[in-house]
């Protein structure tokens, strides 16, 4: 009998390291595994039984580790979304590339399906809408460059939306209107 599929972020980081793997080097080994995600063999290893027992890969000590269908469904579930928040945090925020890679690794294991698709669907809208017209994107960084804003400081947040029609905490105007 196979245990629960609920899986920890770390579980899921497995997951898309054995398909990037498997992508990239057409094979998956603990070798890889480890070096991708800056671990020991140990906790590899030790992974790799966890998701064994959960139906999501097949692995023998020392072999190639292969991903089942559901271990493929949730590792590219993982990867879109990876994918996604990284391209838009770089493309879209002009955010660093690495910055937007690690951000985007976080954020991947807990954004919630209906905002996940919603960030689909204003990716989509956006890229469509401005399709050959790359010059907002001088204009955003023309914007940040202009307008800094301190979100350590309420009082400047406050100042910053100020007109914009983002609400304080605790007001829910807005919401009654989405």
């Amino acid at each position: 009998m196979k245990s629960s599929k609920v899986l920890t972020e770390s579980l899921e980081d497995y997951l898309e390291s054995i398909y990037r793997n498997i992508v990239r080097n057409n094979a998956a080994r603990v070798k890889d595994i480890a070096a991708d995600l800056g671990v020991r063999y140990p906790s590899v290893t030790s992974a790799l039984k966890v998701l064994e027992k959960k139906g999501l890969i097949d692995y023998e000590p020392y072999g190639i580790i292969t991903l089942t269908a559901e271990g493929l469904a949730i590792a590219l579930r993982i990867t879109e979304r990876h994918r996604l928040l990284r391209a838009f945090f770089s493309r879209v925020l002009a955010v660093d590339p690495v910055v937007a890679d690690e951000t985007a690794c976080r954020l991947e294991h807990v954004i919630p399906p209906d905002v996940f698709q919603r960030l689909v669907q204003f990716f989509k809208f956006f890229y469509l809408s401005q399709e050959g017209n790359d010059s907002w994107q001088q204009s955003f960084r023309d914007f940040m460059k202009k307008n800094p804003v301190d979100i350590g400081c309420s009082e400047c947040l406050d100042e910053f939306f100020d007109g914009t029609g983002f609400s304080r905490e605790g007001d829910t105007s807005e919401l009654d209107h989405a």
